[in-house]
């Protein structure tokens, strides 16, 4: 969350969600349907960020179809789809100060795609701040004793349903999520954590999540207002990341 040294990160990722009513369908304007992405290239292009490259993905709302970056390889990278926006950082580079301002360069340019393109989609716009770490369990280490010893989370099977002759004692896997709701920034963090394969390495992603409804947090929809909100959900996923994961976990 800042400069760590050894750090876990894999990515920080901010994202603008919109165009999903209360109901579950998804309603977008012709804009976003056809212009958007390509507005987003031009004005893009505009500010140095020069790299287009098309996903071939189809245009499934919050699907990303469109990537954009100064240049090949390069991060942070900016991407968008119908219905989403994301700024993206990996480790290699990372600084929060930095990671903010590619942030407010992003919903710059993002606002400016459409008229009053923020605050015409209030009333759905998602807001998130998104960390995923890699991390892996030391040799010998087991599943259950990685999550409970180094991550400081408690969850088990029950000791009689693992002394069924038929069920190996040990726990091979793990898939866990947590929601808690959230006053400073109003909304909730999601803290999830679950087994992967990380560079051919069995590991653990934790993934944290800050999650806001634009319409009841942020009263003045502006890229200002946005960035206050920013680092709010920042503060949070400080205090995620030193309260859960423990330094022997990635040291």
């Amino acid at each position: 969350m800042g400069t760590v040294e050894n750090a876990p990160l894999l990515e920080a990722i901010f994202e603008l969600r919109w165009g999903q009513a209360p109901n579950g369908d998804y309603d977008y304007s012709p804009d976003d349907q056809s212009l958007f992405v390509g507005k987003l290239s031009a004005l893009a292009h505009d500010e140095g960020i020069v790299f287009t490259e098309q996903l071939g993905s189809p245009p499934f709302p919050h699907s990303v179809t469109h990537r954009y970056r100064v240049s090949e390889g390069t991060w942070p990278c900016y991407q968008a789809g119908l219905g989403i926006f994301t700024v993206n950082q990996i480790n290699d580079g990372y600084s929060s100060d930095d990671f903010k301002q590619a942030i407010r360069k992003g919903l710059e340019i993002f606002d400016k795609s459409g008229p009053d393109k923020l605050l015409k989609n209030r009333d759905s716009l998602v807001v998130i701040l998104r960390y995923q770490d890699a991390l892996f369990p030391a040799d010998g280490m087991s599943v259950q004793d990685f999550v409970s010893d180094r991550l400081h989370i408690s969850a088990a099977l029950p000791s009689k349903f693992l002394a069924h002759d038929a069920v190996d004692n040990e726990v091979s896997s793990m898939r866990c999520q947590f929601n808690c709701a959230t006053t400073e920034p109003k909304g909730e963090i999601v803290v999830k954590v679950s087994n992967a394969i990380i560079d051919n390495k069995p590991g653990f992603i934790a993934e944290t999540l800050v999650v806001s409804q634009a319409a009841s947090e942020l009263e003045d929809l502006s890229v200002d207002s946005i960035m206050n909100w920013v680092g709010k959900a920042h503060l949070l996923q400080r205090h995620s990341f030193e309260t859960i994961i423990d330094e022997e976990a990635y040291r």
